[in-house]
């Protein structure tokens, strides 16, 4: 009786907390998979007797697939409007800005043209 009671309010935040760690680690994986490749499964031995396993670059299919995702952006609050006025701070915009914060603060940024870019000429 009394765990249903308590479960309804903290089973909830639980599941997103772990649905959120959960999601982030597969957008690493990802954004690894875009830079990096997919692993091949060989194994090479280089002369210092060092062994590293050799990636295979994935196709501009599998590209776009794994960077075609929208990533919004945080909503700031404003203390200032565009004169320099300090804003009275409504309740409404100070929940607005903590509930974006806490659902968009911590994302893993999408590979940039730059980072492609260092890819492709062997930079990295």
């Amino acid at each position: 009786m009394w765990f249903s009671r308590i479960g309804i309010f903290v089973l909830p935040p639980i599941a997103y907390f772990v649905t959120k760690r959960i999601c982030l680690g597969l957008q690493h994986k990802d954004r690894d998979t875009v830079l990096h490749g997919r692993e091949s499964g060989r194994l090479v031995m280089l002369p210092s007797g060092e062994f590293i396993e050799v990636h295979e670059p994935i196709d501009q299919y599998a590209r776009y697939s794994l960077t075609n995702h929208e990533q919004p952006e945080v909503v700031e609050l404003q203390l200032e409007d565009a004169h320099g006025v300090a804003r009275p701070g409504s309740v409404k915009e100070k929940i607005r800005a903590r509930l974006s914060r806490g659902m968009y603060g911590e994302q893993v940024q999408k590979p940039t043209e730059k980072d492609l870019l260092e890819l492709e000429d062997g930079h990295h």
